[in-house]
């Protein structure tokens, strides 16, 4: 598992900045870089990546923050879950019509 070692706010434009210790730096670039060189279709890779993600400790965050973080996380997934459904149902609306013609 990958670990966090602090996370840094940027004093202008207030986004988060993660450092991560140095003995799991060379891990995470070469899991991202095994999932992104992978021979999955891109639906695949993203929900690989979401996993990757999911699995990251952060020392400093408290059990209700994680919660809250876990819920975006899931919600995103199921977004992009749902898009890929909706991407097949118009494929097979499309088939489906074009056999009635």
């Amino acid at each position: 598992m990958v670990k966090i070692k602090t996370l840094i706010k940027c004093p202008n434009c207030g986004k988060s900045n993660m450092i991560l210790d140095e003995e799991y730096e060379r891990s995470v670039w070469k899991k991202l870089e095994a999932v992104l060189k992978s021979r999955k279709d891109a639906y695949e890779k993203k929900i690989a990546l979401f996993n990757f993600v999911k699995n990251i400790e952060i020392k400093d965050l408290e059990p209700l923050e994680k919660k809250r973080i876990d819920y975006l996380l899931q919600g995103r997934l199921y977004n992009e879950l749902a898009k890929q459904s909706m991407k097949e149902y118009k494929k097979l609306t499309v088939e489906d019509f074009n056999r009635a013609k």
